[in-house]
Protein backbone atom coordinates (compact mmCIF):
# COMPACT_ATOMS: atom_id res chain seq x y z
CA UNK A 1 0.00 0.00 0.00
CA UNK A 2 1.65 3.53 -1.16
CA UNK A 3 -0.87 5.81 0.83
CA UNK A 4 -2.87 4.98 4.50
CA UNK A 5 -5.29 6.79 5.76
CA UNK A 6 -4.70 10.15 6.98
CA UNK A 7 -1.55 10.34 5.08
CA UNK A 8 -0.83 14.76 4.76
CA UNK A 9 1.97 16.17 1.86
CA UNK A 10 1.86 19.74 2.16
CA UNK A 11 3.96 21.06 -1.18
CA UNK A 12 5.92 24.00 -1.51
CA UNK A 13 7.04 26.16 -4.54
CA UNK A 14 10.05 28.10 -3.89
CA UNK A 15 13.08 29.18 -5.57
CA UNK A 16 14.77 26.27 -2.97
CA UNK A 17 12.25 23.46 -3.46
CA UNK A 18 9.59 22.80 -5.91
CA UNK A 19 7.81 19.80 -4.76
CA UNK A 20 5.28 19.84 -8.08
CA UNK A 21 7.79 19.27 -10.50
CA UNK A 22 9.26 16.53 -8.39
CA UNK A 23 6.28 14.31 -7.44
CA UNK A 24 7.21 14.94 -4.25
CA UNK A 25 10.38 13.46 -4.78
CA UNK A 26 9.24 10.01 -5.48
CA UNK A 27 6.39 10.13 -2.50
CA UNK A 28 3.61 10.00 -4.95
CA UNK A 29 2.08 7.46 -7.79
CA UNK A 30 2.29 8.80 -10.74
CA UNK A 31 -0.55 7.86 -11.68
CA UNK A 32 -2.44 9.64 -8.87
CA UNK A 33 -0.37 12.27 -9.46
CA UNK A 34 -1.26 12.52 -12.93
CA UNK A 35 -5.39 12.57 -11.71
CA UNK A 36 -4.33 15.58 -9.08
CA UNK A 37 -1.50 17.45 -10.17
CA UNK A 38 -4.37 19.78 -12.23
CA UNK A 39 -5.87 20.99 -9.04
CA UNK A 40 -2.53 21.06 -6.86
CA UNK A 41 -0.92 23.52 -9.12
CA UNK A 42 -4.06 25.82 -9.24
CA UNK A 43 -3.96 25.55 -5.75
CA UNK A 44 0.02 26.44 -5.59
CA UNK A 45 -0.95 29.54 -7.90
CA UNK A 46 -3.59 30.51 -5.20
CA UNK A 47 -6.41 30.11 -7.95
CA UNK A 48 -9.62 29.05 -6.82
CA UNK A 49 -9.58 24.98 -7.11
CA UNK A 50 -12.85 24.65 -7.94
CA UNK A 51 -14.97 27.66 -7.89
CA UNK A 52 -18.77 27.26 -7.24
CA UNK A 53 -18.67 23.55 -6.59
CA UNK A 54 -17.75 22.88 -2.92
CA UNK A 55 -18.77 24.78 0.26
CA UNK A 56 -15.09 26.62 -0.04
CA UNK A 57 -13.26 27.85 -3.02
CA UNK A 58 -9.85 26.51 -1.65
CA UNK A 59 -10.93 22.78 -0.78
CA UNK A 60 -11.64 19.87 -3.40
CA UNK A 61 -12.33 16.12 -3.21
CA UNK A 62 -10.92 14.25 -6.17
CA UNK A 63 -9.43 10.60 -6.47
CA UNK A 64 -7.12 8.66 -8.52
CA UNK A 65 -8.02 6.68 -11.42
CA UNK A 66 -7.17 2.98 -10.35
CA UNK A 67 -10.11 1.08 -10.72
CA UNK A 68 -8.64 -1.60 -8.36
CA UNK A 69 -7.11 0.54 -5.62
CA UNK A 70 -8.63 4.34 -5.64
CA UNK A 71 -7.21 6.55 -3.67
CA UNK A 72 -9.67 9.76 -2.45
CA UNK A 73 -7.66 12.95 -2.05
CA UNK A 74 -9.00 15.92 -0.37
CA UNK A 75 -7.17 19.25 -2.02
CA UNK A 76 -6.51 22.09 0.27
CA UNK A 77 -5.02 25.73 -0.16
CA UNK A 78 -3.60 26.94 2.07
CA UNK A 79 -2.71 30.93 2.40
CA UNK A 80 0.20 32.11 4.49
CA UNK A 81 0.61 35.78 4.14
CA UNK A 82 3.69 37.26 3.83
CA UNK A 83 3.03 40.57 4.78
CA UNK A 84 0.78 42.84 6.55
CA UNK A 85 -0.59 43.96 3.03
CA UNK A 86 -1.36 39.96 1.93
CA UNK A 87 -1.98 39.32 5.80
CA UNK A 88 -5.43 42.11 5.84
CA UNK A 89 -6.30 41.06 1.99
CA UNK A 90 -6.72 37.70 3.22
CA UNK A 91 -8.93 38.95 5.89
CA UNK A 92 -11.67 40.23 3.91
CA UNK A 93 -12.12 37.40 1.59
CA UNK A 94 -14.50 35.06 1.59
CA UNK A 95 -13.68 31.67 -0.10
CA UNK A 96 -17.56 30.20 1.05
CA UNK A 97 -19.82 29.18 -1.42
CA UNK A 98 -23.32 28.43 -0.80
CA UNK A 99 -25.80 26.67 -2.88
CA UNK A 100 -27.29 29.37 -4.61
CA UNK A 101 -23.44 29.73 -5.78
CA UNK A 102 -23.58 26.14 -7.18
CA UNK A 103 -22.82 26.11 -10.83
CA UNK A 104 -25.91 24.06 -12.46
CA UNK A 105 -24.78 23.59 -16.50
Amino acid sequence: MFFKPGDTFLLKRTPQQDDFYHLMNGKFCGEAWDAVSRYVYTALQGGSIMKGWTNDDRMMITCCNDGTRPVIFKIERIDIPENDEEREWLAKQNFGNTAEDAYTG
